[in-house]
């Protein structure tokens, strides 16, 4: 008996509670949401590039070499933004290993999306390539 009045006195406590409070964004994740969208923007921009560029005529590891380039600005922007994370993240960095740790990450992204262009481009070269009968093959 005892146990059920105090459970009622807790429910009936947190039923007169307002609900609780948005959460305000932290600083972190704020800087996350930048990361994100210029992590976006930079893949979208070479994904644009492996849609877009001229395929005839040259190897789709040298094309997707070339989309990749085109994207350096979003690229660049990338790296501060990842830089700019890490920063908050890890305050007694130095700016050095801040630094490297945002060209390291941009790297490993910046390759995943150009073996992705490779991809593209290769599928299509093969929509535009001529088609071969069995007596030109040989």
């Amino acid at each position: 008996m005892i146990r059920a009045i105090i459970a009622t006195t807790a429910l009936l406590a947190l039923a007169a509670c307002d609900a609780p409070t948005p959460r305000v964004d932290t600083e972190g994740q704020a800087a996350r949401g930048d990361m994100d969208a210029a992590t976006s923007a930079f893949a979208g921009c070479i994904d644009n590039q492996a849609q877009t560029i001229d395929v005839a005529g040259e190897a789709a590891g040298t094309l997707a070499i070339r989309a990749t380039s085109a994207c350096g600005s979003e690229r660049a922007a990338l790296v501060e933004t990842v830089a700019a994370f890490n920063r908050i993240g890890y305050p007694s960095r130095t700016p050095q290993q801040i630094d490297a740790v945002a060209e390291a990450s941009v790297k490993v992204l910046e390759d995943e999306a150009r073996n992705a262009a490779v991809v593209t481009i290769v599928k299509r070269q093969g929509e535009t390539a001529p088609a071969q009968t069995p007596a030109e093959g040989q």
